[in-house]
C-alpha cells in the first residue's frame, strides 16, 4: 500500500505526464497530444514503467501518456474485453499469443514498418523483428526471447550428493532421496507444468504440438502428457501447482523452480542475496531424442492500435520502450536480456549483463534445439483444459483418456479463435 501511495503522488506531484492510477487520471491539459499506454506485471516493473514514462514525456513535452496497468491474470481478462470492445490503448504490451489471437491476419495492429521514420529497427536482427510478422505486416516489437528454463539449488543437490538433473528419470531418483526429508526436486507453475509436459511428450512422441495450424497430438499423445504429470505428483518429483507454497523454493522445501528467463531474478535472487548458489539447469532431454520440445518465445511484444489518431507519438513512444538508453537504464535485466543493440550497449558499460538470468540467457542462445514456440501453445483455454483434466484424474479419479480427449478438442479450436 505504501508503494502504491508513493507512486500516486511521484505521478500526481509532476505535470510531465497524462497517466491513469487506480482507476483515476491525471491530465495535463496543456499538451497537444494525448497516447495511451498499457502493460502488465509487478510491481517492480510499474515502478520504473512509470519513471519511464515521466522522462518520455519531459523528453517529447508535446505529449501526454495515460498509463493502464496491473497484474498479468486480471490484466489478460481485461485485455480479452478491452478488444472486443475495441478500446485499447495506443501503445499496448501484449504476449505472443494475443498476436495470433488480435491479429491472424496481420490487419488487427498497426503496421510498424509504416512508421520506419520514428522507429528505430536497424537495431534488430531480421529473425527478431520476424516474431512479431504476420501476414507480411509487422504487428509488434519483441523486448526479449524467454524460455521456460531449470534453476536449481545446487547446494541441497550437493547435500544429498546427486549431480544436478539432465534427464527425466534423473529427477525421480531425486525425489527417491530428497522426499524421505519432504523436499521436492522441483516446483511447478501451472504454465510451467504445462510447457514442462510439452517438452517431455514432443520428445516421447516425435511429434510437435501444433504443426503450423494443425494439431500434431492426437488424443494419445494428451493422455500421455496428464499420466506424465500424475506421475511427477505421485513420486514426488513436485507438488501440484495449487498446492505449492510461495516460499517453498526459497526456504529448501523445493530444491529446484522452472520459469521464464524474464523472472529468474523474482524466484531466485533472494536466494543469491542469501548467498546460495543457485544455478541454471540443462534443458530435460530423452536420451536420443529427435525433438527438443523446449521453446523460445518474446518476454513480451509492444504493438500501436490499428486505429490509432496518433502514429507518430505512439511511435516515439514505442521507440522510446525498446531502444532508448534511459529505458535501459530503468528496466535492467527485469524483462530478461533485450533484443535491441542500442541497450545491450548501455547494459555492457553499467556491467549489468551477468547474473542468473543472463546465464539463463546465454543457454538459450547457445542451444540451437530450443525452437519457436507456436503462439497456440499459450492459449489460455487450451492450458485451463490440461489444468482441468489433471485436476480431474489427480483428485476425482478421472478416466485419463476422456480427459486427455477434452484437451484435444480444446486445441483443435485454438487456431479457429
Amino acid at each position: 500500500m505504501r508503494m502504491k501511495k508513493a507512486l500516486l503522488a511521484a505521478l500526481c506531484a509532476g505535470a510531465a505526464a497524462l497517466t491513469a492510477c487506480g482507476g483515476q487520471d491525471v491530465l495535463d491539459i496543456n499538451r497537444n497530444i494525448a497516447i495511451s499506454f498499457s502493460w502488465w506485471g509487478k510491481d517492480v516493473r510499474h515502478s520504473y514503467t512509470i519513471s519511464a514514462v515521466k522522462d518520455f514525456a519531459l523528453q517529447n513535452p508535446d505529449i501526454d501518456v495515460i498509463t493502464r496497468y496491473g497484474e498479468f491474470e486480471a490484466f489478460q481478462d481485461k485485455m480479452y474485453v478491452t478488444f472486443a470492445a475495441h478500446k485499447e490503448c495506443d501503445v499496448m504490451q501484449i504476449n505472443y499469443d494475443w498476436l495470433y489471437r488480435f491479429s491472424p491476419d496481420g490487419n488487427g495492429f498497426y503496421d510498424l514498418n509504416e512508421l520506419s521514420g520514428y522507429i528505430d529497427f536497424s537495431t534488430f536482427t531480421e529473425d527478431e523483428l520476424s516474431y512479431g510478422m504476420v501476414n507480411g505486416k509487422l504487428n509488434a516489437i519483441s523486448n526479449a526471447l524467454n524460455c521456460e528454463t531449470c534453476y536449481y539449488n545446487k547446494e541441497i543437490y550437493d547435500k544429498y550428493g546427486l549431480e544436478l538433473p539432465s534427464d527425466w528419470e534423473d529427477l525421480f531418483e531425486a525425489a527417491k532421496i530428497m522426499s524421505k526429508d519432504g523436499v521436492y526436486p522441483l516446483e511447478l507453475s501451472r504454465k510451467a507444468a504445462w510447457m514442462l509436459c510439452i517438452a517431455y511428450e514432443e520428445q516421447h512422441s516425435g511429434k510437435h504440438c501444433y504443426e503450423g495450424q494443425e494439431v500434431g497430438f492426437t488424443t494419445e499423445q494428451f493422455k500421455d502428457m496428464i499420466c506424465f504429470y500424475k506421475r511427477l505428483v505421485d513420486e514426488k518429483v513436485t507438488k501440484y501447482h495449487q498446492d505449492i507454497g510461495r516460499y517453498d523454493f526459497q526456504n529448501g522445501a523445493a530444491a529446484g523452480t522452472v520459469c521464464w528467463i524474464s523472472d529468474a531474478g523474482y524466484y531466485c535472487q533472494p536466494l543469491i542475496d542469501a548467498g546460495m548458489d543457485i544455478v541454471v539447469g540443462n534443458y530435460l532431454r530423452l536420451p536420443a531424442s529427435e525433438l527438443s520440445g523446449w521453446y523460445a518465445k518474446p518476454t513480451s511484444m509492444y504493438c500501436i492500435k490499428r486505429d490509432t489518431a496518433n502514429p507518430e507519438a505512439a511511435a516515439k513512444l514505442v521507440d522510446y520502450l525498446v531502444n532508448s538508453h534511459n529505458m535501459a537504464k530503468y528496466q535492467g535485466l527485469e524483462k530478461g536480456i533485450p533484443l535491441s543493440s542500442a541497450m545491450l550497449e548501455v547494459l555492457e558499460a553499467n556491467d549489468q549483463l551477468s547474473g542468473i538470468q543472463n546465464d539463463a540467457n546465454e543457454l538459450l542462445a547457445n542451444t540451437p534445439s530450443v525452437g519457436r514456440v507456436s503462439p497456440y501453445l499459450e492459449n489460455v483455454d487450451l492450458i485451463s483444459a490440461f489444468d482441468d483434466a489433471v485436476q480431474n484424474v489427480l483428485y476425482n479419479g478421472g478416466n485419463p483418456e476422456e480427459n486427455a480427449a477434452m484437451i484435444y478438442e480444446a486445441a483443435c479450436k485454438v487456431p479457429e479463435i
